[in-house]
């Protein structure tokens, strides 16, 4: 039974999860003699791999070298970030989900930052964005959590690729038990990068548990798990603390490279069937600038056959245009989009309940996704409420007008 009630409050959607401060790096070509002096030799070594994500101090590890004052400058020609923003899977996915279903839901943010210079700027970031962070904690003597993001917008056919460098920072003491009820108390529970926030990963199932025993809607939107691909890399990633945490889930956000290292599978397919039988309700697999795949077979979405969805076709026009941005945050920002959805939906049916539209979810995390590719970083800062919303309906009645085409 979902945890629906027969009026029009609005739709509570909490998240925990990853949230940083993002430095990006853009134009960083990562066929230069610099780039590939760090590259990694084999799986989980710390060195780095377009697309994927590993630990400061696991480069250093492997470089012998000082990430801050040596690979860095070197990496950028010693020249600053072209822009800091708000970043990580959860808070930057909640936030596209605020903007874009901000008449329906609330929204709410469990999760911390350090109490340096950097949490300070983080915080007053997030204070401009309509999350609510009633629920941020501030860890004393701590780092905040942070990203170098190096992008090559030129890398694999000019589709682009980002790279990577974590230090997770206050994040490893964030604990389940600074969780309390109110966020099992919502409509929908995102656990968004839990990789990036250790203690919270390895509480993963019992969380997932609890959450679908109050009723709640759960989602999980992943991020690259270094740890795990550190510890065994012959091995697939669990979920968490154990593949037991898959059937609590009712929808599983994935990108093309995540899905095969958890499911131990060579192609999508096998990876959808692998999370079906470990009792997944519903999965949406990204892949760039390539077609999302979808499949669902439960109460809350129905049965929707394996299948694929293209990107967007305005998206992909303006950005041959010159619209100039980057890829950072198109994962996490689809997966708001699908959430924002999902309330938006749950908004509509109220007191009928019936099955939501796992292909209209999909169709706004793909404008939304899109969207991120025309600025800088993960978060849009908005100037008013509802901007975002304006722009991203353009986008989705253009791609209904695509989809009308195919």
């Amino acid at each position: 039974m979902l945890n629906v009630q027969c009026s029009m409050k609005k739709i509570r959607i909490s998240g925990v999860g990853c949230c940083l401060m993002d430095r990006i790096y853009d134009n960083i070509d990562f066929q230069s003699e610099s780039f590939r002096k760090y590259l990694s030799k084999k799986a989980g070594d710390g060195g780095l791999e377009p697309g994927k994500l590993t630990f400061e101090e696991e480069l250093e590890h492997f470089a012998g070298q000082s990430f801050s004052s040596d690979i860095l400058p070197l990496l950028t020609s010693g020249r600053k970030a072209d822009k800091e923003n708000i970043g990580g899977p959860c808070i930057v996915a909640l936030i596209n989900a605020a903007q874009l279903a901000w008449e329906e839901s609330k929204v709410s943010f469990y999760g911390c930052s350090g109490d340096d210079e950097v949490g300070e700027d983080l915080l007053k970031k997030l204070r401009q964005t309509p999350v609510d962070l009633s629920h941020y904690r501030i860890q004393k003597g701590s780092e905040t959590a942070s990203t170098s993001v190096l992008s090559d917008p030129n890398y694999d056919n000019r589709h682009g690729e980002r790279t990577f460098v974590n230090t997770i920072g206050a994040s490893w003491h964030y604990l389940p038990e600074e969780v309390d009820d109110s966020f099992y108390n919502s409509e929908i529970c995102v656990f968004g990068g839990t990789a990036l926030v250790p203690r919270i990963h390895q509480g993963l199932s019992a969380m997932l548990k609890r959450a679908k025993s109050k009723g709640s809607i759960t989602v999980v939107n992943t991020v690259y798990d270094f740890i795990n691909e550190k510890e065994h890399p012959e091995q697939r990633w669990p979920m968490g603390d154990s593949d037991e945490s898959y059937r609590f889930i009712d929808l599983l956000i994935v990108d093309h490279e995540e899905a095969l290292r958890l499911s131990g599978c060579v192609d999508i397919t096998s990876a959808i069937s692998f999370f079906r039988e470990k009792g997944t309700g519903a999965v949406l697999v990204t892949n760039g600038a390539r077609n999302v795949s979808l499949w669902a077979d439960s109460p809350l979405f129905g049965k929707v056959p394996e299948q694929t969805m293209p990107v967007s076709a305005a998206v992909g026009e303006a950005l041959k245009q010159g619209k100039k941005g980057d890829s950072t945050g198109c994962g996490d920002n689809f997966a708001g989009g699908v959430i924002g959805s999902l309330a938006r939906q749950l908004s509509i049916i109220n007191c009928q309940l019936s099955k939501l539209d796992l292909k209209e979810a999909c169709r706004w995390g793909i404008v939304s996704g899109g969207f991120a590719c025309f600025y800088y970083g993960g978060t849009y800062l908005e100037g008013k409420e509802g901007e975002k919303q304006s722009y991203l309906q353009e986008l989705y009645g253009q791609y209904l007008k695509q989809e009308g085409a195919c």
